[in-house]
Protein backbone atom coordinates (compact mmCIF):
# COMPACT_ATOMS: atom_id res chain seq x y z
CA UNK A 1 0.00 0.00 0.00
CA UNK A 2 1.19 3.23 -0.66
CA UNK A 3 -0.06 6.82 1.04
CA UNK A 4 -0.14 9.63 -1.28
CA UNK A 5 -0.86 13.31 -0.94
CA UNK A 6 -0.31 16.59 -2.49
CA UNK A 7 -1.05 20.30 -2.17
CA UNK A 8 -2.64 22.41 -4.74
CA UNK A 9 0.93 22.81 -6.64
CA UNK A 10 1.17 19.08 -6.97
CA UNK A 11 -2.49 18.04 -6.93
CA UNK A 12 -2.27 17.42 -10.92
CA UNK A 13 0.69 15.30 -11.16
CA UNK A 14 -0.60 13.11 -8.06
CA UNK A 15 -3.45 12.70 -10.21
CA UNK A 16 -1.73 11.61 -13.22
CA UNK A 17 0.61 9.06 -11.74
CA UNK A 18 -2.29 7.26 -9.81
CA UNK A 19 -2.99 5.27 -12.65
CA UNK A 20 0.51 4.38 -13.58
CA UNK A 21 1.08 3.69 -9.44
CA UNK A 22 -2.11 1.04 -9.70
CA UNK A 23 -0.38 -0.31 -13.35
CA UNK A 24 2.75 -1.46 -11.95
CA UNK A 25 0.48 -3.06 -9.01
CA UNK A 26 0.35 -0.83 -5.83
CA UNK A 27 -2.96 -0.19 -3.52
CA UNK A 28 -3.40 3.37 -2.83
CA UNK A 29 -4.53 5.38 -0.22
CA UNK A 30 -4.98 9.06 -1.50
CA UNK A 31 -5.11 11.30 1.46
CA UNK A 32 -5.98 14.35 -0.27
CA UNK A 33 -7.00 16.50 -1.84
CA UNK A 34 -9.42 15.10 -3.22
CA UNK A 35 -10.04 17.75 -5.48
CA UNK A 36 -8.08 20.86 -6.45
CA UNK A 37 -7.93 24.09 -4.36
CA UNK A 38 -5.66 26.56 -4.58
CA UNK A 39 -6.08 27.55 -1.31
CA UNK A 40 -5.23 24.61 0.44
CA UNK A 41 -1.53 24.20 2.42
CA UNK A 42 1.16 21.42 1.99
CA UNK A 43 1.75 20.92 5.90
CA UNK A 44 -1.88 19.29 6.31
CA UNK A 45 -1.37 16.64 3.67
CA UNK A 46 2.19 16.39 4.92
CA UNK A 47 1.10 15.33 8.05
CA UNK A 48 -1.44 13.20 7.53
CA UNK A 49 1.04 11.06 5.07
CA UNK A 50 3.32 11.09 7.93
CA UNK A 51 1.21 9.97 10.08
CA UNK A 52 -0.14 6.85 8.30
CA UNK A 53 3.18 5.71 6.81
CA UNK A 54 4.18 5.59 10.89
CA UNK A 55 1.51 3.92 11.76
CA UNK A 56 2.13 0.90 9.40
CA UNK A 57 5.15 -1.28 9.34
CA UNK A 58 7.68 -0.99 6.32
CA UNK A 59 4.60 2.07 5.23
CA UNK A 60 5.49 3.80 2.43
CA UNK A 61 4.18 7.35 1.38
CA UNK A 62 5.13 9.76 -1.30
CA UNK A 63 4.05 13.54 -1.31
CA UNK A 64 4.11 16.08 -3.94
CA UNK A 65 4.03 19.89 -3.97
CA UNK A 66 5.47 22.70 -6.21
CA UNK A 67 9.45 22.54 -5.18
CA UNK A 68 9.41 19.42 -2.62
CA UNK A 69 11.01 21.22 -0.19
CA UNK A 70 7.60 22.36 2.02
CA UNK A 71 6.73 18.72 1.89
CA UNK A 72 9.65 17.45 2.76
CA UNK A 73 10.24 19.83 5.87
CA UNK A 74 6.49 19.00 7.37
CA UNK A 75 6.94 15.41 6.57
CA UNK A 76 10.41 15.19 8.60
CA UNK A 77 9.03 16.92 11.66
CA UNK A 78 7.03 13.76 12.48
CA UNK A 79 9.51 10.81 14.66
CA UNK A 80 10.43 7.81 12.30
CA UNK A 81 9.78 9.56 9.16
CA UNK A 82 12.73 9.87 7.03
CA UNK A 83 11.38 12.11 3.38
CA UNK A 84 13.58 12.39 0.89
CA UNK A 85 13.11 14.68 -2.11
CA UNK A 86 14.23 13.29 -5.40
CA UNK A 87 14.02 14.66 -8.54
CA UNK A 88 15.68 12.03 -11.08
CA UNK A 89 16.18 8.01 -10.73
CA UNK A 90 19.91 8.74 -8.95
CA UNK A 91 18.49 11.03 -6.13
CA UNK A 92 15.80 8.11 -5.42
CA UNK A 93 17.84 5.71 -5.78
CA UNK A 94 20.25 7.20 -3.08
CA UNK A 95 17.09 7.94 -0.46
CA UNK A 96 16.73 4.21 -0.62
CA UNK A 97 20.01 2.81 -0.76
CA UNK A 98 21.73 5.11 1.84
CA UNK A 99 18.81 7.03 3.43
CA UNK A 100 15.95 4.20 4.11
CA UNK A 101 13.99 7.31 3.30
CA UNK A 102 10.07 5.56 4.42
CA UNK A 103 8.81 9.09 2.08
CA UNK A 104 9.17 9.99 -1.31
CA UNK A 105 8.33 13.59 -1.88
CA UNK A 106 8.52 15.03 -5.62
CA UNK A 107 8.89 18.32 -7.34
CA UNK A 108 6.00 19.21 -9.26
CA UNK A 109 7.95 21.74 -10.76
CA UNK A 110 10.51 19.86 -12.42
CA UNK A 111 9.43 16.71 -12.51
CA UNK A 112 6.43 15.51 -15.50
CA UNK A 113 4.37 12.42 -14.93
CA UNK A 114 6.40 10.04 -16.97
CA UNK A 115 9.65 11.06 -14.60
CA UNK A 116 7.75 11.09 -11.33
CA UNK A 117 7.23 6.98 -11.98
CA UNK A 118 10.10 6.40 -13.58
CA UNK A 119 11.62 7.82 -9.75
CA UNK A 120 8.85 5.44 -7.71
CA UNK A 121 9.90 2.65 -9.52
CA UNK A 122 13.59 3.04 -8.76
CA UNK A 123 12.37 4.50 -5.23
CA UNK A 124 10.74 1.89 -4.26
CA UNK A 125 12.83 -0.78 -6.23
CA UNK A 126 15.89 -0.12 -4.26
CA UNK A 127 16.68 -1.91 -1.10
CA UNK A 128 18.75 -0.12 1.96
CA UNK A 129 21.93 -0.95 1.82
CA UNK A 130 22.59 -2.06 5.44
CA UNK A 131 26.13 -1.29 5.80
CA UNK A 132 27.50 -0.01 9.09
CA UNK A 133 28.05 3.76 8.44
CA UNK A 134 24.43 4.09 7.01
CA UNK A 135 23.04 2.27 10.18
CA UNK A 136 24.83 4.40 12.73
CA UNK A 137 23.60 7.76 10.53
CA UNK A 138 19.89 6.80 10.58
CA UNK A 139 20.45 5.73 14.73
CA UNK A 140 21.94 9.30 15.28
CA UNK A 141 19.03 10.90 13.21
CA UNK A 142 16.80 8.24 15.90
CA UNK A 143 18.87 10.29 18.76
CA UNK A 144 18.06 13.30 17.59
CA UNK A 145 14.69 13.08 17.10
CA UNK A 146 14.37 11.61 20.44
CA UNK A 147 16.03 14.22 22.59
CA UNK A 148 14.39 17.60 20.44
Amino acid sequence: MLVVGSDHAGFALKERIKPGLKKMGFDIEDLGPKKFDKNDDYPVFAAAVAKQVRRREGGRGILICRSGNGMAIAANKFSGIRAALAWNEKSASLASLEGNSNILVLPALFVNSARALKIIKIWLSTSFRRIPRYRRRLGQIARIENYN
